[in-house]
């Protein structure tokens, strides 16, 4: 009986000490489920000066709650750091998901590399995808806007150059009726446009006598009558 006794005893001890074991053996572990833009396909576009949406939808794959930090680094085609994004921490029970986003906002053109990472703590990465930064933000020129649309008509409300291109480098028209310089009141009609150049925005106009050329649009509003 005492036999049976100290057998019982020493299970109940040996299975207490079991579930400590396994218990400590837990642990919180992070899994990067997806990214946006996704690695492995073609970059994201975006003109300079709009947002761009960065996406980080991460679970924790562990035995036990843990806290997560998510971040994100936007890089240059050469590998300089632009930005760097962190969400505060987060608490994820196990098998619980997470889904955060960042709106960068670039201010260039060109290709730029992108990194997802989720860290335990501020010194400790548990995941990062891609493994190395990876191009995938295009960013393109601004399309420039102006205040006519094609085939407005238009007229001169200042003396203003007419030139074969955008730019105040670009030679002038030659034309019998242009006389160096538009004079105030001529008027004429958009056909294309807008570009932007040398600061100015740019635009096309077919005038009324013939001369035809680039024009700044500050020097032109639009005409109530032919």
């Amino acid at each position: 009986m005492a036999t049976k006794r100290k057998f019982a005893v020493v299970w109940v001890a040996f299975v207490v000490l079991g579930a400590l074991f396994l218990g400590g053996c837990g642990r919180a572990v992070g899994r990067i489920d997806k990214i946006t833009p996704e690695d492995g396909t073609q970059p994201l576009k975006v003109e300079a000066g709009k947002p761009a949406l960065l996406r980080l939808t991460f679970t924790n794959v562990g035995s036990r709650p843990g806290t997560f930090i998510a971040r994100v680094v936007v890089y240059t085609s050469g590998g300089q750091k632009v930005r760097e994004y962190e969400k505060p921490p987060v608490l994820l029970s196990p098998g619980q998901q997470e889904t955060v986003e960042w709106e960068h906002v670039p201010s260039a053109e060109g290709e730029y590399a992108l990194q997802f990472s989720l860290w335990k703590d501020t010194s400790t990465v548990v995941a990062q995808r891609p493994d190395k930064p990876q191009k995938l933000l295009l960013v393109t020129a601004a399309t420039p806007t102006g205040k006519f649309a094609l085939g407005d008509r238009v007229r001169v409300i200042s003396a203003v150059n007419v030139r074969t291109a955008p730019g105040t480098s670009n030679p002038k028209v030659t034309h019998v009726n242009y006389p160096g310089s538009m004079p105030v009141g001529s008027q004429g009609k958009i056909t294309a446009g807008p570009q932007q150049a040398d600061g100015y925005l740019w635009w096309r106009v077919e005038y009324d006598n013939g001369v035809t050329g680039w024009c700044i649009e500050e020097a032109l509003a639009k005409a109530t009558s032919k």
